[in-house]
């Protein structure tokens, strides 16, 4: 498997498609019905800023994750995503190591997530992927409203939720 910068717009449906089959079943039970995270048009702007990696396996798309500077010294990471079915082999780790590099090449120092959860109550995926940034070395840094970062989307949340902010330093392995 191999993770490279996407170059081609051409990508940006399927890797729309890869990350909302991921996220309806990673964040089940916290969206409207039907709502999705991404479209090809939001993929296809973050493609042509150089801000989205993919895992190709024979040619095809298995995974893809988003990169982009937040200031001088910090990067976002986000959209980390492969199929369902797919989850578990390797792909998530092999993107956020591939995201991890390219944002020092690009000068970060820091890099952070995002991770959104109920604000009552257990959601097991989450609680999987909190594990996992944590085991990547990720560490909580602070809580935020759901508002605060995503105003827009307030309609189409099934139930009150919040986001956990965390950051790893870019001098450190995973």
């Amino acid at each position: 498997m191999e993770v490279t910068v996407a170059s081609s717009e051409s990508l940006a449906s399927e890797v729309a498609e890869i990350i909302n089959a991921a996220y309806a079943v990673g964040e089940d039970g916290l969206w409207v019905e039907g709502t999705t995270r991404t479209n090809p048009e939001e993929v296809a702007g973050m493609i042509r800023s150089g801000g989205v990696l993919v895992a190709m396996r024979d040619g095809e798309v298995v995974g893809c994750a988003s990169v982009r500077p937040l200031d001088a010294s910090t990067a976002e990471l986000g959209f980390i995503s492969s199929r369902p079915e797919n989850w578990g082999g390797g792909i998530g780790r092999q993107l956020v190591q591939g995201a991890e590099e390219l944002m020092r090449s690009r000068g970060a120092t820091e890099i952070q997530l995002e991770l959104l959860v109920p604000k009552e109550g257990v959601h097991p995926a989450k609680e999987r992927l909190r594990d996992w940034y944590e085991r990547l070395g990720y560490r909580v840094v602070r809580t935020t409203t759901f508002e605060e970062i995503a105003t827009h989307l307030a309609d189409d949340l099934a139930k009150p939720c919040e986001f956990l902010i965390f950051r790893k330093p870019l001098s450190e392995t995973a």
